[in-house]
């Protein structure tokens, strides 16, 4: 479940875990479930019981629609890597061009890389006494962040799930800030979402896309993110529809993982217990 979950991380079931078998799960919860061959395992719910789901140019579509993760969501499973050359600190910029599905976890495992098409970058804003402005741009289109004075920002923007996204929240000043993660506190909500209207396609390239300094901040810390590439089925199925007591669940290392694509959806019975966020 890397990279949401790494060795060595202890996990913890919600509160009165022996409810769980009356709870019903929701999409993107983890569950430890029963696997058909492998024993107890930690899964991702994103197919519930009666929907079609398919899995469609690395991304996850539901009754025909693809389903946009939350910045929450996206801190928990997107693969991150810090800028380290920050030429100053007004503009931080990722070209247009190829990325590729390579992690820095699981180096052992032999396969060979995909494009990704969804990815960003990431950046942690501070302002001065009289608060600032920012822009985000994603392959030409902008959005213009005010941020109020004497704060710490991290901004994110980028392509993701077939829509461009962005999104502002405020950190703690001493929020310690990690290399391979997305700083805490993402909220539930984008603050911009609209549909993408670029290239899509497998071999589409990852955005352009720059977070730069209008007026009175300072860029403090920066990363690139992509999204978690959903491969193709091991078996020769893309495409399930659930029945009404099936869930559909994935592992957050689509690559390494064990999961519905050679499963299949399982029965609410093999889900077990939820985890605490």
């Amino acid at each position: 479940m890397a990279p949401s979950l790494r060795p060595d991380d202890v996990i913890t079931t919600r509160a009165w875990p022996w409810f769980d078998r009356w709870r019903r799960p929701v999409r993107f919860s983890r569950w430890i479930v029963e696997s058909p061959a492998d024993g107890p395992a930690v899964k991702r719910v994103v197919g519930l019981p009666g929907e079609t789901v398919a899995l469609t140019d690395g991304d996850l579509v539901v009754n025909g629609r693809t389903v946009l993760k939350s910045p929450a969501l996206l801190a928990e499973v997107a693969v991150v890597s810090p800028i380290l050359s920050i030429v100053d600190d007004r503009q931080i910029r990722l070209d247009r061009g190829e990325v590729l599905d390579d992690v820095p976890f699981a180096v052992e495992v032999n396969r060979p890389l995909l494009p990704v098409h969804d990815a960003g970058i990431a950046a942690v804003v501070t302002t001065g006494a009289v608060g600032g402005r920012v822009g985000l741009d994603v392959d030409r289109e902008r959005i213009v962040w005010r941020l109020g004075p004497g704060h710490r920002v991290c901004l994110v923007a980028g392509r993701l799930d077939g829509h461009r996204v962005a999104v502002a929240w405020r950190l703690p000043h001493d929020t310690r800030l990690i290399d391979d993660r997305l700083p805490a506190g993402a909220p539930v909500e984008w603050g911009d979402a609209a549909t993408w209207t670029g290239d899509s396609g497998p071999d589409t390239l990852a955005p352009a896309v720059a977070i730069h300094v209008i007026e009175t901040a300072a860029i403090e810390r920066a990363w690139r993110w992509r999204d978690v590439l959903v491969g193709p089925s091991r078996e020769t199925a893309t495409t399930w529809t659930l029945a009404a007591d099936a869930y559909f669940l994935l592992g957050d290392f689509p690559t390494a993982s064990h999961d519905s694509r050679e499963w299949g959806p399982r029965p609410r019975s093999s889900l077990w217990h939820a985890l605490a966020r």
